[in-house]
C-alpha cells in the first residue's frame, strides 16, 4: 500500500496566553457527556484483530462536550474564540473530547471526521503523553495550546494518554489553512 505524505501545520503557543487561560478555566468547568465509543464507524473492525475496540471493550470510551453541530451553536464562547484565529468561512463542527488516563497508551481506529469541509484542526488543552497519528506513520504530540491543522479527508486519530486525562477540540471548516 502506497501512502502520501500529509500535509499538515503544527502551530504552537495558538491562542493567546489570555484566551488560553480562559479557555481552560472554561473547559474545567463545564458539563461532560458520557460517549460509549471513540471511532463510530467500525465496520471494517474485527474483533479477533490485534487492537479491536468494541462495544465490549471497557477503554473505549470517552467524554464530549458538544460546540457545534448541524448549523447548531452549543457552546458560543469556544465558537467565538476559535472564528477569529481560525476565521473559517463556514462551520461543519466542532467538539471537544476529555479522553480518561488510562492504564496504558492505547492508539484508536483511524478516521476523517466529516463529509465535507476543507479543514480539520486538533487543538491540545493539556499536555500529556497521548497524540495524534496519521495514515503515513507520523505523530503529534498533545502540548497545552498546540493546534495541527490538515486537510478535511486526512485519515487521522489519537491515543489515551497514561499521565493525565487527555483533552482535545476537534474542528472541521470550510476555509483554508490558517498563516
Amino acid at each position: 500500500e502506497k501512502f502520501i505524505l500529509i500535509m499538515k501545520k503544527v502551530l504552537d503557543n495558538f491562542l493567546s496566553q489570555q484566551h488560553y487561560h480562559e479557555l481552560v478555566e472554561y473547559v474545567n468547568n463545564h458539563e461532560w457527556y458520557y460517549n460509549p465509543m471513540i471511532v463510530y464507524d467500525k465496520s471494517n473492525m474485527n474483533p479477533e484483530d490485534q487492537g479491536y475496540a468494541g462495544p465490549d471493550t471497557p477503554d473505549d470510551y470517552q467524554m464530549v462536550m458538544p460546540i457545534w453541530r448541524d448549523g447548531w451553536i452549543h457552546d458560543r464562547f469556544i465558537v467565538e474564540i476559535f472564528s477569529y484565529y481560525l476565521n473559517p468561512s463556514a462551520w461543519v463542527r466542532i467538539k471537544a473530547n476529555f479522553s480518561p488516563k488510562r492504564n496504558k497508551l492505547i492508539e484508536n481506529e483511524l478516521h476523517i471526521d466529516a463529509n465535507f469541509g476543507d479543514m480539520t484542526g486538533i487543538f491540545y488543552i493539556n499536555s500529556n503523553d497521548g497524540y495524534s497519528h496519521f495514515r503515513d506513520g507520523s505523530k503529534v504530540e498533545s502540548v497545552a495550546n498546540r493546534m495541527v491543522i490538515f486537510p478535511r479527508e486526512t485519515y487521522h486519530s489519537g491515543t489515551t494518554s497514561t499521565t493525565d486525562h487527555r483533552i482535545v477540540i476537534n474542528f472541521n471548516w470550510f476555509g483554508s489553512m490558517v498563516e
